[in-house]
């Protein structure tokens, strides 16, 4: 029963594409497989932890088996440099300072604590969100995601409800929702519908994100109206594109004011990618009346980031690693009058868009 339990968190995680819900188990890769996902490639990276390359709804995403197999770890890890790691880059040969590291870029370290997981934790607060970072075994590299436990919980859930005080989503799925072991990705990922926007998520943080998005990142807008959505694409992401074309109806008809904010999250943060050139002249010539449709019907025109608009893409990514997600799309959206915003993220269902728009 209680591996049934795991292998429907695993289902229904690898059917979002922005994190794992919960999953635990000795053979990591078996419970990868068991219900069709492909693992692509196994790996050590220089953290020291088992990497696995999963394919799962038409796209990679990469897991960590901590040294000791006992946790599994979902997210990104980076260098002294601030830029997230390949599989293949050489570890320092001391550690980094992650403290002064962490101070210089803006972020206050308001704890550090060692972490039930056998990590070294640091609590860091930036615009006012508090959120966890891991230092690994080896103290070479920063980790920024979650860590999860034989039993299936999120070792970082609780720990951000211990150390920093905000209280999450509860760590270990329902058993109501946990028992519909052998229902499709398909059907389970209509029961993900209702949750989609992330209810359990504070008010208070989606304010303040929405907030933070017009002030903190470069963006290209199209559309009219009040109800005004927050879209961080990546330029490669092909879900952004659907993204768009699932939004262009209602920008035409008056009804939504799209924002869309690009990230070179696919690339690494590398401005030499074609997706850092892509975005660079997406931003340079935002005033073209035309730019956002010449982006997504690929037909835009490429250029070399300078440094400035460097900084500026680098703020963006920035931006989306501070609301706790890593993948793209990731819509923002608040509707006309109101107070309140809400997060989709992940490409949006027709009945999430007609969502973001008030009916008066």
């Amino acid at each position: 029963m209680q591996k049934n339990l795991i292998l429907k968190s695993i289902l229904m995680a690898l059917g979002v594409s922005l994190s794992l819900s919960a999953m635990a188990a000795t053979d990591w890769k078996k419970i990868m497989t068991v219900r069709g996902n492909k693992v692509v490639k196994e790996f050590s990276s220089p953290s020291g932890f088992r990497g696995l390359v999963v394919e799962a709804g038409g796209a990679e995403k990469t897991f960590y088996v901590t040294e000791n197999g006992d946790y599994l770890f979902s997210g990104e890890l980076f260098g002294e440099d601030g830029l997230p790691i390949a599989q293949k880059n050489p570890a320092s040969k001391t550690a980094p300072d992650w403290n002064r590291i962490m101070q210089g870029k803006g972020n206050n370290v308001v704890k550090e604590f060692r972490s039930s997981s056998g990590f070294k934790g640091l609590v860091v607060e930036r615009n006012g969100i508090k959120k966890i970072f891991y230092i690994t075994a080896n103290g070479k590299f920063l980790a920024a995601g979650e860590v999860f436990n034989s039993t299936g919980g999120s070792i970082t859930k609780l720990e951000l409800a211990e150390q920093a005080g905000i209280a999450q989503s509860a760590a270990v799925m329902p058993t109501a929702v946990a028992g519909e072991v052998d229902k499709t990705i398909s059907e389970q990922s209509k029961m993900l519908n209702s949750v989609r926007e992330l209810e359990s998520v504070p008010t208070e943080f989606k304010n303040k994100v929405f907030a933070a998005a017009e002030k903190s990142t470069a963006w290209v807008e199209e559309g009219s109206g009040n109800n005004i959505v927050y879209v961080i694409f990546d330029p490669i992401c092909p879900h952004c594109h659907k993204t768009w074309e699932m939004l262009r109806p209602y920008v035409q008809r008056g009804l939504l004011r799209v924002r869309w904010i690009p990230v070179i999250s696919l690339s690494g943060n590398n401005m030499q990618s074609p997706s850092a050139q892509m975005a660079a002249y997406f931003l340079s010539n935002r005033g073209e009346a035309d730019i956002v449709e010449k982006m997504f019907r690929k037909t835009i025109k490429s250029v070399a980031p300078d440094d400035k608009m460097a900084r500026s893409l680098s703020q963006n990514l920035l931006f989306l690693r501070d609301t706790n997600f890593r993948g793209t799309p990731l819509l923002i959206y608040q509707r006309g009058g109101e107070r309140n915003a809400f997060i989709v993220p992940e490409q949006p269902e027709v009945e999430q868009i007609e969502r973001m728009i008030r009916k008066n």
